[in-house]
């Protein structure tokens, strides 16, 4: 049959995945071919093995991969022979094989076609049996199919592949090159005597284990410098020689930029060796594309402000939840979507979602198609004042209030609440999540959660609002968290976060301002303070003569950043507890293996005492007679010195068991403490990682605008900041804009344009 010619052989797949080239491949041939004819074929993994052409554990995906094809093949002969007897239609013949399809992606079990059908009620077990008799033929020459004669291979290699669909993740086809390059690395270092095989085989099981287990490419090279086992010196030599540093945009790799790939491939992470002192966006975008992500990729402005705050572990491309999923979760909201004040009563719908189908299909980083359910967790998500309905699709008002919708997606309802003296200690604590107007001084006696604030002064307070914050006086000593706009007098000793814009009438002194969008106070003076704003910065003048110089920054991501920093210290915080007690079972496993090998070690031993007292007691036995009576003594003393070893063996045996059984109690009580904190922190954590994915999908959408305006004086000095460039004045300049040329590119450069 055809068949046959249809499965690649090892040789050829490794060649298709990148495990070996054209040469190799040509190379693998020539001595398989000869043997052929002798009737004693050498099979390719053994040749690939033992030429150190690849590595057992790419050998045994190659092998997965071809079993699967067989098993494939096999599927579509059983598919086609249940139809043409009408056990079966065409279409759960093709939906049994997308399935077996799914499950090999999934977690690479090889399930049966026959099984799936029976499973699924499509045939019995007598009319699976009826097929699979009258496919044993194919079976058998699908058996033969892993080692193919040379005189049926014809065509170029391009020809002998098929469009196999093998579900062989991008990074696996990744790891499988980068493995065929750190073979001949290995081979090299051991050569030039910077490290023994020893070495090496210990760094290849880490990479290894890092792949499998975590699914994370590792360079060997960097893992030996870790190690300790290679200097930074000698593999940069050994790499130059095998040309893999990068040359015109085109490396396979940047050596110390790690990618770093969820098992999910939805989410991509930069890991940058501390002993690196310059990483560029350019090896940023060149690691990522040499792993091959096409999607998900954070702009450039918030790649390149990671690098500036000197960040060596960020996230730098995620489809985790994906665009795609918010605009099929786009639900129909009941309240003015202007922001308008306009009261809700309890119990009535604030917004609601019609189904459209149970699922849709988006892409991983990839570019690979996924299923996705209907985006029901970015639906709505309740927060304070609001409620599910019991079906899940509409959100109701659980109290009487304003509503409003955050940039995480959480629907609030926030009530009124007037205070008509000064927000104090006297007072007391404020009811979170209200919208406040105080007609004194809000100060910071408690910290403030609310919806918009509207006080005569501010002073001292912590605050985080979901909108304006506005003071009729000014603002001093506080720090103002807000997804809206600030508007004050003045600010003195302030750090603000703000997703909105601010306005600041007159002055900011020794102030930190972090927004997203426009720093618009064209008649305000700023002395000794840093601020950046996404989308512009438009001011009066900054500096003076006698105060340290001001920083303003345009176009950049400071903002964002700090938000997702303060967002990965809750998960932290919020996993802390869970992480001690994983260590604690960890180090009880490891004391419990511990007392394990000393246990073989005691029986080992005590089996040896056993034995030379049995030898010891048969030459007395046997040699009685020939010994004199002080050799008869010391013999005797020989004899009884191992039977007292035995039973100190035996006892600590005892003991040791003893201890390692306490050691399995408590480590069986640590898990279930785990398996109890577990759902818990896990669904807080999911909740705050969405709030991050949502925030960035937010910034995504809005400009950056690397410009800065100053209406009247820039004092010597005062820094000047793009996304990719700066400029520090170095004169006094009064009425300009600076602009930053080619904001879109790294080579940007700020230019100063007079008007």
């Amino acid at each position: 049959m055809e068949q046959q010619n249809q499965i690649p052989s090892l040789a050829e797949l490794a060649l298709q995945y990148g495990t070996i080239n054209n040469e190799q491949f040509a190379y693998i041939h020539g001595l398989s071919a000869p043997n052929a004819k002798q009737d004693n074929k050498i099979g390719f993994d053994h040749l690939l093995l033992h030429h150190g052409i690849a590595t057992g554990y790419q050998v045994g995906l190659l092998k997965l991969i071809q079993e699967y094809l067989i098993i494939r093949k096999r599927g579509e002969a059983f598919g086609k022979i249940a139809i043409e007897k009408g056990f079966a239609a065409p279409e759960d013949v093709i939906k049994a094989l997308e399935h077996q399809k799914k499950e090999f992606k999934r977690a690479k079990i090889k399930r049966l076609i026959g099984d799936i059908l029976v499973e699924s009620r499509v045939l019995t077990i007598k009319q699976k049996n009826v097929v699979l008799n009258e496919q044993i033929s194919l079976n058998i020459q699908a058996e033969k199919i892993f080692v193919l004669d040379e005189s049926d291979q014809t065509g170029s290699d391009e020809d002998r592949f098929i469009e196999n669909g093998i579900p062989l993740s991008t990074y696996e086809k990744q790891f499988l090159k980068i493995k065929g390059l750190d073979q001949k690395f290995a081979q090299r270092i051991i050569e030039k005597g910077f490290s023994s095989k020893r070495q090496v085989k210990i760094v290849q099981k880490v990479q290894e284990e890092a792949f499998e287990k975590a699914h994370t490419i590792r360079i060997l090279a960097d893992i030996m410098i870790e190690f300790k086992y290679l200097t930074t010196d000698q593999k940069n030599r050994v790499i130059k020689e095998q040309d893999r540093i990068e040359k015109n945009g085109g490396g396979l790799t940047i050596p110390g930029v790690h990618v770093r790939i969820c098992k999910d491939q939805m989410v991509a992470t930069i890991h940058i060796s501390k002993d690196l002192a310059d990483v560029r966006l350019a090896d940023i975008k060149q690691a990522l594309d040499s792993m091959g992500i096409q999607y998900g990729i954070y702009p450039d402005a918030v790649l390149q402000c990671n690098l500036d705050l000197g960040n060596d572990s960020f996230v730098a491309a995620n489809q985790g939840f994906s665009l795609e999923n918010l605009e099929h979760a786009t639900p129909v909201y009941h309240f003015d979507s202007d922001k308008k004040e306009v009261k809700v009563k309890k119990g009535a719908p604030l917004a609601e979602v019609h189904f459209g189908g149970d699922a849709y299909f988006g892409k991983d980083l990839f570019g690979n198609r996924v299923e996705h359910l209907n985006g029901k967790t970015l639906r709505f998500r309740c927060a304070s004042g609001a409620r599910l309905s019991r079906d899940d699709t509409k959100a109701l008002a659980d109290k009487t209030g304003i509503p409003s919708l955050s940039i995480e997606r959480k629907l609030y309802v926030h009530s009124l609440i007037n205070i008509l003296e000064d927000a104090d200690l006297k007072y007391g604590p404020i009811e979170s999540y209200a919208n406040l107007t105080v007609s004194g001084v809000l100060t910071g006696a408690y910290p403030v959660t609310a919806g918009q604030i509207n006080a005569r002064e501010i002073r001292g307070a912590s605050i985080d609002a979901l909108g304006c914050v506005r003071s009729h006086i000014g603002i001093t000593d506080a720090v103002i968290r807000t997804q809206g706009d600030v508007h004050a007098r003045y600010l003195h000793h302030c750090r603000i976060e703000a997703f909105g814009n601010v306005y600041i009438e007159n002055e900011i002194i020794d102030c930190q301002i972090l927004c997203s969008g426009k720093i618009d106070s064209g008649h305000c003076r700023v002395i000794s303070s840093i601020l950046y704003a996404k989308k512009g910065i438009e001011l009066a003048g900054a500096g003076s003569n006698r105060t340290k110089a001001c920083i303003l920054g345009a176009g950049s991501e400071h903002h964002l950043l700090e938000k997702v920093r303060q967002i990965d210290f809750e998960i932290k915080k919020i996993t802390q507890p869970l992480d001690e007690l994983q260590e604690k079972r960890d180090e009880k496993d490891r004391y419990a293996k511990k007392l394990f090998r000393k246990m073989i070690e005691l029986k080992i031993f005590h089996d040896r005492a056993k034995n030379k007292k049995q030898k010891l007691a048969n030459e007395f036995k046997s040699r009685k007679k020939a010994f004199t009576k002080k050799e008869l003594k010391n013999l005797v003393a020989l004899i009884s010195n191992f039977d007292n070893k035995m039973t100190s063996s035996i006892s600590s045996l005892k003991i040791l068991n003893e201890k390692k059984k306490e050691c399995e109690r408590e480590k069986k009580i640590i898990k279930i403490k785990i398996e109890t904190l577990s759902p818990k922190i896990n669904t807080a954590v999911s909740g705050l990682q969405m709030d991050k994915f949502l925030f960035v999908e937010w910034t995504r959408q809005q400009e950056n605008i690397p410009q800065i305006k100053i209406n009247h004086k820039l004092f010597p000095g005062t820094i000047l900041k793009g996304i990719f460039s700066s400029l520090k004045i170095e004169k006094d300049v009064n009425n300009f804009l600076a602009v930053e040329r080619h904001p879109s590119t790294a080579d940007g450069q700020m230019v100063i344009q007079k008007f």
